[in-house]
């Protein structure tokens, strides 16, 4: 009999595990409601959306410093085309070097955002606009998407800590 009821315990208690609901919160321009009602972390993703918003300010005036500016000092950056970027001074030179380019322009969009359950670190996907002048001068457009891993600082800032972007399938 108790073996009977240990066994039928341990199912129950299996099965109460595996029922647990994830409490991820997933915001985009169409939802910001938290997945499971209790955990309300719209603060962290409209802070995230707001310093995505302000990252996009900063490629659209073409400031390096400014771009610069939202990496955590030990963020990995990998840019297309280009070796990852794992020190602050490679990731200055990618991104001077980006900005140098002829008739660059670059916007992007953020279409979602996700935290995790403790609300200390995040993702945040994307869209982007890429235009310039190629080799013979002649204008070049692409459009790409980009996946941000962003995580809370000890001041309640958040910085992106993993970056990486690249360009659709050509037309």
């Amino acid at each position: 009999m108790i073996r009977s009821f240990l066994l039928v315990f341990s199912i129950l208690l299996i099965a109460s595990c595996n029922n647990q609901q994830d409490r991820s919160t997933t915001s985009s321009k169409t939802d910001s409601t938290p997945l499971n009602g209790t955990d309300d972390h719209s603060t962290d993703v409209a802070a995230i959306m707001k310093a995505d918003s302000a990252w996009d300010k900063a490629s659209e005036v073409r400031s390096a410093d400014g771009w610069l500016s939202f990496y955590a000092d030990n963020a990995i950056m990998m840019p297309p085309g280009e070796n990852v970027c794992k020190d602050k001074a490679s990731r200055e030179a990618s991104i001077k070097k980006m900005f140098a380019t002829p008739g660059m322009s670059l916007r992007f969009q953020t279409t979602k955002v996700e935290l995790s359950k403790m609300a200390d670190m995040g993702y945040a996907v994307g869209v982007y606009q890429w235009a310039s002048k190629d080799a013979t001068g002649k204008d070049y457009h692409e459009t790409g998407k980009y996946c941000e891993t962003w995580k809370k600082q000890g001041d309640g800032n958040w910085k992106c800590i993993v970056d990486i972007w690249n360009a659709d399938a050509a037309k």
